[in-house]
């Protein structure tokens, strides 16, 4: 056992050193980066109350339990399960997050209000295997609170629009709706002052007088009906679409059109395809673009002047298949003259109007109205060879899966509701 020297082993560990330092520059990297996200990021186990990271946005707004993670994914209906796929994304087995996780488009998304923070929440969430093979959820958090307050606003703003415009509608009206009460007032009045009389000269027998009353008992009824349309049409109230019949919306847009198109002296008819499913819409705004369409064609008619026989307008609506999606279109024709090019460019500008007393803002709002609706509206000019005989707008509605099947093609019925 006499030690007789020494014997030196040395081993070149630049190499070694410089992947830890790489891997420790990575690891800061990703820490802040997922610690400045302007997004919550936490990690836990599926079936456990551990929680496996948290990034600085979670821990203000959640603290450092795993609560405010399960309360996510409950919250946001977040399936619990992972998805029947096993194949996961390679994972970065330092940080320990996949290094796609904030784009991956396997992840889950719903948007959720958390009363605890006040906040609206864009919550995603994807599986992934932890660092120590665990199957962990991953939940990403984004506050997109002043995306929904903008939206909410803009709606309002939308509602309130079409409120308005529905108001001056019915103010523009206002002399044709005056004339259309004062038929049913004039002969109530009539018919009470000829009953006055007649009983006052005992001129009148028990029969003769039931017969009176009813006769004013409906003038006053056909009164209420004007009434009661109006009022239905002007309201304001929350957006509300339902499955709603085309014809019955046809007909109550056509009975308050018919107010102005009589005082103009302009014919109005219309067809309506027979057996139309029903449309996923809001039938009042559907209806006050109609209103607003068949309006607008009786005024270019009176503004070209045309001779009775040239009056009138025309409303048309059948099933079509636009790029080979079923869609109900509605098309008003006029028999006036036409859109000049340069009108036809601006139409839909917002307070571009070609009426002096006009505000601009009808068929503007009628377009929104539409495509907000997933239609879309045009307009064209009619043509007899090289003369403009009037004018057609037209939009159309997609059908929802729940309306129905189209009708066959032939299966189009006229529903005539032509008046002087």
């Amino acid at each position: 056992g006499q030690q007789t020297g020494w014997m030196t082993s040395m081993t070149d560990i630049t190499e070694p050193n410089r992947i830890r330092e790489q891997l420790s520059a990575s690891y800061e990297r990703f820490t802040t980066v997922l610690e400045a996200l302007d997004a919550s990021v936490s990690v836990a186990p599926l079936g456990s109350e551990e929680l496996l990271f948290a990034n600085k946005l979670y821990r203000l707004w959640f603290g450092s339990q795993t609560a405010g993670h399960l309360g996510l994914v409950a919250q946001a209906g977040v399936p619990t399960k992972p998805p029947t796929d096993e194949s996961m994304d390679e994972v970065d087995s330092f940080v320990g997050l996949p290094t796609d996780a904030l784009t991956s488009t396997r992840s889950e998304n719903a948007e959720i209000f958390v009363p605890e923070l006040g906040k609206w929440l864009e919550v995603r969430s994807r599986y992934l295997n932890w660092v120590d093979g665990r199957l962990a959820q991953m939940v990403i958090a984004t506050d997109i609170t002043p995306r929904r307050q903008a939206e909410e606003m803009s709606a309002a703003q939308a509602e309130r629009a079409q409120s308005a415009s529905r108001l001056i509608t019915m103010g523009e009206m206002a002399s044709s709706v005056a004339h259309e009460l004062n038929q049913p007032l004039t002969a109530i009045n009539n018919y009470c002052n000829g009953m006055v009389s007649r009983i006052k000269g005992k001129q009148i027998n028990e029969e003769d007088l039931l017969k009176a009353l009813e006769k004013t008992a409906h003038q006053a009824q056909r009164a209420g009906q004007i009434i009661q349309r109006i009022r239905s049409f002007v309201k304001r109230s929350e957006p509300n679409r339902t499955l709603s019949d085309v014809a019955e919306m046809v007909s109550e847009a056509v009975e308050l059109a018919e107010i102005e198109l009589r005082r103009r002296n302009v014919r109005l008819s219309h067809y309506v395809a027979a057996r139309l499913p029903k449309v996923m819409v809001d039938p009042i705004l559907i209806e006050q673009v109609l209103v607003n369409l068949m309006k607008n064609a009786a005024e270019s008619i009176d503004h070209a002047q045309r001779p009775t026989a040239r009056r009138s307008v025309e409303l048309r609506v059948i099933p079509r298949q636009v790029d080979e999606q079923p869609v109900i279109e509605f098309s008003v024709l006029d028999s006036g003259a036409g859109l000049a090019p340069e009108v036809m460019d601006r139409l839909y500008e917002a307070f571009f109007s070609t009426k002096v007393e006009g505000m601009g803002i009808g068929l503007n709002l009628c377009r929104t109205i539409v495509e907000s609706h997933q239609g879309r509206m045009q307009a064209e000019n009619l043509m007899n060879g090289t003369e403009v005989v009037g004018c057609r707008f037209s939009f159309w509605i997609p059908l929802s899966h729940s309306s129905g099947l189209l009708p066959l093609a032939g299966a189009e019925t006229k529903s005539p509701g032509v008046h002087a």
